[in-house]
Formats: structure tokens, sequence, C-alpha cells
């Protein structure tokens, strides 16, 4: 397996050059816990796992190089993030653990990097009723 020899951020994406010279990119989106770092966080990394693996502690991330050999896109427009949107003063975080789940992972959602399963996005619809019900009783 390739090596990871250099590692940078451009234009919102994720970029790896193996010893081999290949490079390789990923937009953030596909990370988002890199999405939501600062600059300074982002570079704040080493290689370890025989220069195959990309570690942050600071915001305890890991990536492997084969995450890089297929290709995510992003796509706003899919049925996580039209919900979301909906409500932009909601707190993700919160929102996720309600729902059962790490921030990351719904924000892949919402970013349209992963498409979610007809169950995933049902539990996500049933939060959202449940943080309005909840809400609700609190004007009471």
């Amino acid at each position: 397996m390739e090596r990871i020899e250099k590692v940078w951020f451009e234009d919102n994406h994720i970029w790896i050059q193996t010893e081999t010279g290949k490079k390789y990119h990923q937009p953030l989106e596909a990370f988002p816990t890199l999405l939501d770092a600062t600059d300074k966080q982002r570079k704040n990394f080493y290689l370890w796992e025989d220069n195959q693996s990309i570690r942050w502690d600071e915001i305890d991330e890991d990536i492997h190089i084969s995450n890089f050999f297929e290709t995510y896109t992003v796509n706003y427009d899919n049925p996580v993030n039209n919900l979301l949107s909906r409500f932009p003063w909601l707190n993700l975080a919160a929102f996720a653990e309600m729902a059962g789940m790490h921030k990351s992972k719904l924000d892949r959602f919402r970013y349209g990097v992963w498409t979610p399963s007809q169950e995933t996005l049902n539990t996500i619809r049933e939060t959202i009723i449940k943080a309005g019900k909840e809400m609700c009783a609190a004007m009471l």
C-alpha cells in the first residue's frame, strides 16, 4: 500500500501526496470534524501506521489513506439538509446526540457525502418532532 508523504489543505479540501508522487484529495465535508476545525487545529497532525494514517489528537480524528481512493462528492440538495436547513438555530451536536448518532455522521448525511437509509431518515424526522414537542411542553 502507498504511504503518505505530505498533507495539506487547499480550496476546502484535504490533499495528500504519496511517496510515489500521486496526489489525492477529498472535500472537507467528507470529514466534518476537520471542516469544523480551525486552521491551526488542522495543521496539528502527525502520520502513523507506517505513514498510512493521519492523526489529529486535539480534535480526535484519524484518516486512513484508503479514504482517499474513493471519490466523495458533496450534495447540499438532499433530504437531510433540506430538513435541517429549516432550523438554522438548531444545535446540531445536541440534535445528533438526541437522534443517537455522532455529529460527524449527521453532518455527512447533511452534506450529502453519505446517503441515509430510510430508517435513518425516519429517525432524523422523528427527532425533529420530538424536539418540537419538548419545546412546546416547555411553554406550558
